[in-house]
């Protein structure tokens, strides 16, 4: 049984920050679009905050900055054509100072109410600790015998400039999407956020964003790849 891209598809995305939906699932998301299924995606936090000096949010900078990354985020769903998502407040990598009980309710809250068939969420081998408590977030909310609205496939992916500075990086995906028609896409939503991209080596530049698809590619026999790591996968 493998991921089912059609009109019955219902996806959850649980992304940490703004622009985590675009950069480890941005191409599946239009796909699934194209193939009539109903996308929401959910951030748990804002991303601009661990910029500024620790303790120091009421800047007048700070709002700015925070208004300029919502604004881009909602661009870059537009451009992939998600109707539905919901944007959390947690500081940015900051998530180690909330009770992790407060994300696992928040992600329950969403899968009763949107009833997502399939899940997508970050995967642990990241340095960002957003992304490894998201992770482990989900798998709580997850829990097999919760409640009937648990998706029955879950996957995670990979963001490009947190798991790719891991000291042993661990991540190893076994579920690879074809992305290379709806390439241009991506790289479009992934111009809205204008303020998170750098020129190349920096992994967050078109160019990082091509070799991670590409090297993703030559394991899978395609030439541009997101990859996921299929957590639990339940056939009824």
């Amino acid at each position: 049984s493998a991921m089912v891209l059609n009109k019955d598809t219902r996806i959850l995305v649980v992304a940490a920050h703004p622009d985590d939906e675009v950069l480890g699932c941005g191409g599946t998301i239009i796909k699934a679009i194209n193939c009539g299924a109903v996308v929401k995606v959910v951030f748990l936090g804002e991303g601009v905050s661990a910029r500024f000096p620790f303790g120091e949010y009421n800047s007048e900078n700070f709002v700015n900055e925070s208004n300029i990354r919502q604004k881009e985020a909602k661009k870059a769903l537009k451009v992939l054509g998600v109707k539905h998502s919901y944007f959390g407040d947690r500081l940015c990598v900051q998530f180690d100072t909330v009770p992790h009980l407060t994300l696992v309710k928040e992600i329950e809250g969403h899968i009763k109410s949107f009833n997502p068939t399939v899940l997508f969420t970050h995967n642990p081998s990241e340095v960002n600790i957003d992304h490894r408590l998201t992770y482990e977030a989900v798998e709580s909310a997850c829990r097999p015998t919760n409640r009937p609205e648990t998706p029955d496939e879950i996957y995670t992916f990979e963001i490009i400039c947190s798991g790719n500075y891991k000291f042993s990086p661990f991540f190893t995906p076994n579920v690879f999407v074809d992305i290379s028609n709806v390439w241009d896409i991506k790289i479009k939503a992934w111009k809205c956020y204008e303020k998170e991209s750098r020129p190349f080596p920096f992994p967050r530049s078109i160019e990082g964003l091509e070799i991670l698809s590409g090297y993703r590619g030559i394991a899978s026999g395609m030439k541009k790849v997101e990859a996921f790591g299929l957590a639990r996968m339940i056939i009824r």
